[in-house]
C-alpha cells in the first residue's frame, strides 16, 4: 500500500471549460433567467435480487419520464408564449412548470403554506439583488452621460455562447448583472465592482504554497523527527507583486470607470469593462414588486413551538454551557418528528437528530453488497481500484475493493500494530450516486423525514426543488462516505472528518457499522506508540514555542459534555460529531489561529500556514484541545455520539467534525432551507475571499440564482391558490 501523492488542495470547478449555460425566452419581449441544460442521464445495468425487481423498474420508470419532461422543456423554453396585454404577474407564471391540477386540496393548502414561508424568506435578498443592480445601473447611467436618467439606460445582453458565466476575479458565480471586456472578455461581478470603486479589493487572492514535506515512514510514528531541510522551508511566493498590481488596479477604477486588469490578473490591460445583463433587469424588478404585494397579501406566520428540550425520549444532552437554554438537542424518532417542532429549532440554527430510519428499508447498506452492486453495474475500469484516504498521511492511496472492504470489517494494522485508518469520500468517485445505485438513492431519499426540506426534486422549503428540470442541479448529493474506526481517540491518524463548513444544510444518515476489537498486545502497542508521539510533540512544539508546559488550573477543573462508556459502547454507536453554533465561529477561529502549530496535517507535518480555520479542514480537536478552547474561550459544541439509522441535521453556517468510533457507512445529502439563506451567502461570500488555490474556492451552490428561482415558483403557487379562492 503505498502514497501516491498529496490530496488535491486545488480543484477549482470553474476553470475555462464551462457548462453549458443558455437564454432562454420568459414570455415575448421578457428575457428569463439564463437556463442551462442537463445532459440526460444514462441508467446503467446492474445484478439485482429478484425482490428488488420491481421497485428497481419503477426507480427506471420514473427516471425515464423525468428525461422526457426535461425534452418537452427544451423546446417549450426557446419558444415565444404568447403574452397579448397579460398583467407582469400573470406572465410570471405563464411558462411555469408548476401544475396544480392533480393535487388534492389538503396539499395544496401545504403547497401554500410553504409557498408563503418561501417567499417571506427570499423576498428580502430579492430587494437587495434589485437595489444593487439599480446602484450599478445608476453609476452607468454617469458613466454616459445620461445623469439622473437612468431609467433610459439600455443594458446590454451579454453572449453567453452556451456558458455559465463566473467571475474571473473571485469566481463567484454570476446571474445577472455584471462587467465584461469587449477586447478580452474578462468578467466581473458586482461585489468585485463595488470592492474595487472602494480601493478594498477582497476576492482578488493570489494562490498559495503549501509545504507538507515528505519525511519518512517512520516519522508519523515518532521514529524520526528534526527540523526540515533547507528546500523544504522555501516559501517564494509573488504575493507582493500580486498586490501591488492589485492595488494599482484599484485606484485606476476609482472613478467609477472599471478598465480591465492587466494580464498578470488575467484581463488585458486595454478595454473597458462595460455593464451587461444575462436576464431582463425589468422582469427581475417584475418579480419582486409581484412577491412583494403577495407577501402583503398572505402574510406568513410561523406556528412556532411551546417545547423546551431538556431530558428525555425525544432530546439528548450535547453540551455543559451554563446558563444556555441550548445544551439539549431535538432528538425525535422518525415516527414522531414533528415538522413544526423541527422548524423552531432549524430556525435557532440548532442541529436535530432523528433516530430510528432504518427500520423497514429492505436494503441492505453493508459497503460488500454496496460494492457487488456497483460493481455489476458498472464497466468502468476505474472501478477496479478506489482511492482512499489514509487518515495517518493525509494523502490518497489506491487499493483493490476486495481489501478496502475487508479491512473495514476486520481492521488494518501497520507493522508495528498502529491502526490503519482509511476512508473513501464521495464513494463511487467517478459516477453519480443515483446512476449507480438508484434503488438505493431512491429508498434513502424516501426514508429522509421533513420531506419538505430534504426531497431534492419535490421538497417546497428545498430552494435547490426550485430549479426548474432544464436547469441542472449542484451536486449536492446523496454521496456516501465509508471509513473505518478506532473507538479510542488516537490523537494522531484517526478517522476523522476534520472542522469545515458544508457550502449548505446537510443531512447525514449513519448507515452500517462494524466493530473491530483490538487485541491486548495492540493496545499495549498503541500504549507505547502514543508516548513516543508525545515526546516527539514535545520537542516539535518548543521548537515553534507553543508547548504548554504545565496545564493551568482553570483548564483542569474545565467540564466538556463526555459521552457515556456504556453509550460509547453500544452496539449501534458509530461516531462522535461535534457541532459548533453560528455564533462561536469567531472565537472558534481565533482558538485556531493561535494554536494552528500544535496540529498535525499532511504526512503529519505541523501545519505551517493558517487561511481560513473553518474553511481549511487541517484541524481536529481532541478531548483536551476542547477543553482549553472552553476554558479560554467559553464556547464548547454539542457533542453526541450517532447511532445506526439516526440522521443528524447540520445548519448551515455551523463548524462541524466527525470522528468514527467504529467502521462506519455514512450517506449524506446537502439542501438549502429558507432559514438558511443568509448562511449560504456567507458562505459564498467566504469561499471569494479565498486564495485561487484553495479546497474551498468554488461556487457550486449559485445561492443567487436558487433564490430567484424560488421566489417565482412561490409567486406562481400563491397566484394559483388566488385563482382558487
Amino acid at each position: 500500500m503505498g502514497t501516491i501523492g498529496v490530496e488535491s488542495n486545488s480543484r477549482i470547478w470553474f476553470g475555462a471549460a464551462r457548462a453549458g449555460f443558455e437564454l432562454g425566452n420568459f414570455g415575448r419581449d421578457h428575457e428569463f433567467l439564463a437556463r442551462e441544460r442537463s445532459k440526460p442521464i444514462r441508467l446503467s445495468k446492474r445484478r439485482r435480487c429478484d425482490d428488488d425487481q420491481i421497485e428497481l423498474d419503477r426507480v427506471r420508470k420514473q427516471r425515464k419520464a423525468s428525461i422526457e419532461r426535461k425534452e418537452k422543456s427544451k423546446h417549450r423554453c426557446h419558444g415565444d408564449v404568447g403574452l397579448g396585454k397579460k398583467m407582469p404577474s400573470e406572465r410570471l407564471s405563464e411558462d411555469s412548470e408548476f401544475d396544480s391540477s392533480s393535487i388534492c386540496e389538503e396539499d395544496k393548502d401545504k403547497q401554500v403554506e410553504y409557498a408563503r414561508c418561501m417567499l417571506h424568506h427570499v423576498l428580502p435578498y430579492l430587494q437587495d439583488f434589485c437595489k444593487e443592480q439599480l446602484n450599478e445601473k445608476r453609476i452607468e447611467a454617469q458613466n454616459r452621460g445620461l445623469g439622473v436618467f437612468y431609467n433610459q439606460l439600455d443594458i446590454e445582453k451579454a453572449e453567453c455562447n452556451g456558458e455559465r458565466v463566473y467571475c474571473d476575479n473571485c469566481s463567484t458565480s454570476i446571474f445577472d448583472f455584471h462587467r465584461s471586456c469587449k477586447n478580452c472578455g474578462y468578467e466581473l461581478c458586482l461585489t468585485c465592482c463595488q470592492e474595487l470603486r472602494a480601493g478594498n479589493l477582497q476576492g482578488n487572492c493570489a494562490e498559495i504554497s503549501y509545504h507538507y514535506p515528505y519525511r519518512g515512514n517512520g516519522y508519523p510514528h515518532g521514529e524520526i523527527w528534526g527540523p526540515p531541510t533547507e528546500i523544504d522551508q522555501n516559501t517564494t511566493s509573488h504575493i507582493p507583486e500580486y498586490q501591488a498590481q492589485t492595488a494599482s488596479w484599484c485606484e485606476d477604477s476609482k472613478n467609477h470607470v472599471i478598465s480591465c486588469p492587466p494580464t498578470e490578473l488575467g484581463g488585458c490591460g486595454v478595454g473597458l469593462l462595460e455593464l451587461k445583463s444575462l436576464i431582463s433587469y425589468q422582469w427581475l424588478i417584475q418579480l419582486r414588486n409581484k412577491a412583494k404585494e403577495l407577501d402583503e397579501d398572505w402574510p406568513h406566520v410561523d406556528e412556532g413551538c411551546s417545547c423546551h428540550c431538556a431530558m428525555g425520549v425525544e432530546s439528548r444532552k450535547a453540551s455543559e454551557r451554563k446558563h444556555l437554554h441550548d445544551n439539549y438537542i431535538y432528538c425525535p424518532s422518525s415516527n414522531k418528528a414533528e415538522l413544526s417542532h423541527f422548524k423552531e429549532h432549524w430556525s435557532r440554527g440548532e442541529p436535530v437528530v432523528v433516530r430510528n430510519l432504518l427500520q423497514s428499508s429492505g436494503l441492505s447498506w453493508k459497503p460488500n453488497d454496496l460494492w457487488a452492486a456497483v460493481n455489476g453495474s458498472s464497466t468502468d475500469p476505474e472501478m477496479a481500484q478506489v482511492r482512499a484516504i489514509d487518515c495517518l498521511s493525509c494523502c490518497q492511496v489506491d487499493i483493490e475493493p476486495d481489501a478496502f472492504f475487508e479491512g473495514y470489517e476486520y481492521g488494518r494494522l501497520h507493522p508495528n500494530l498502529w491502526p490503519v485508518m482509511l476512508k473513501l469520500k464521495d464513494w463511487p468517485t467517478y459516477h453519480r450516486f443515483e446512476d449507480i445505485l438508484p434503488l438505493h438513492c431512491s429508498k434513502y431519499i424516501c426514508a429522509l423525514p421533513f420531506q419538505a426540506y430534504t426531497n431534492p426534486k419535490y421538497g417546497m422549503l428545498n430552494l435547490a426543488s426550485c430549479l426548474p428540470s432544464d436547469v441542472p442541479k449542484p451536486d449536492l448529493g446523496p454521496k456516501s462516505y465509508i471509513a473505518y474506526g478506532f473507538r479510542e481517540e488516537l490523537g494522531r491518524g484517526d478517522s476523522v472528518t476534520k472542522i469545515h463548513l458544508d457550502v449548505a444544510d446537510a443531512v447525514n444518515v449513519l448507515m452500517d457499522v462494524s466493530d473491530v476489537e483490538p487485541s491486548s498486545e495492540q493496545e499495549n502497542a498503541i500504549k507505547h506508540l502514543k508516548h513516543k508521539h508525545k515526546e516527539q510533540d514535545q520537542v516539535e512544539f518548543s521548537r515553534n514555542r507553543t508547548l504548554r508546559t504545565d496545564e493551568c488550573e482553570t483548564t483542569k477543573k474545565c467540564q466538556v459534555v463526555r459521552i457515556h462508556e456504556a453509550y460509547d459502547r453500544a452496539k449501534t454507536a458509530g461516531a462522535l460529531w461535534d457541532i459548533f453554533r453560528r455564533e462561536d465561529v469567531p472565537p472558534l477561529k481565533k482558538f485556531l489561529e493561535k494554536y494552528f502549530p500544535e496540529f498535525r496535517h499532511i504526512h503529519c507535518n505541523l501545519v505551517d500556514q493558517v487561511v481560513n480555520p473553518v474553511h481549511d479542514e487541517t484541524f481536529y480537536l481532541t478531548v483536551e484541545h476542547k477543553k482549553r478552547l472552553k476554558s479560554e474561550f467559553g464556547i464548547e459544541p454539542w457533542s453526541f455520539v450517532q447511532h445506526v439509522g439516526e440522521a443528524v441535521f447540520i445548519p448551515a453556517g455551523c463548524p462541524h467534525q466527525v470522528r468514527n468510533l467504529k467502521s462506519c457507512t455514512k450517506i449524506a445529502m446537502d439542501f438549502v432551507s429558507p432559514e438558511s439563506i443568509g448562511p449560504c451567502i456567507s458562505l459564498t461570500d467566504d469561499f471569494r475571499r479565498l486564495p485561487k488555490n484553495h479546497r474551498a474556492k468554488e461556487d457550486k451552490l449559485e445561492i443567487k440564482k436558487m433564490i430567484v428561482y424560488a421566489a417565482q415558483r412561490a409567486v406562481e403557487v400563491l397566484l394559483d391558490a388566488g385563482k382558487r379562492k
